[in-house]
């Protein structure tokens, strides 16, 4: 059984959003990929990043800073 991932992306500045890096789906390791995703130069412009489970595309969480 595979374990469910996370993709973490950022919304560049064009509103488009673009793959951050994968995570194990758990409550703490989101949070900690959510808050590094911000602190890149990617996410300078509009500060969000979102988590979304990788095999459905549903969103999991999404984080403005």
């Amino acid at each position: 059984m595979m374990s469910k991932t996370a993709r973490i992306e950022v919304q560049d500045q064009f509103g488009r959003w673009q793959r951050f890096q994968t995570v194990s789906a758990t409550d703490t390791s989101i949070k900690l990929a959510l808050q590094r995703a911000l602190k890149t130069q990617l996410a300078s412009k509009s500060r969000k990043a979102r988590a979304v489970d990788d095999k459905t595309g549903a969103l999991i969480d999404i984080l403005q800073g």
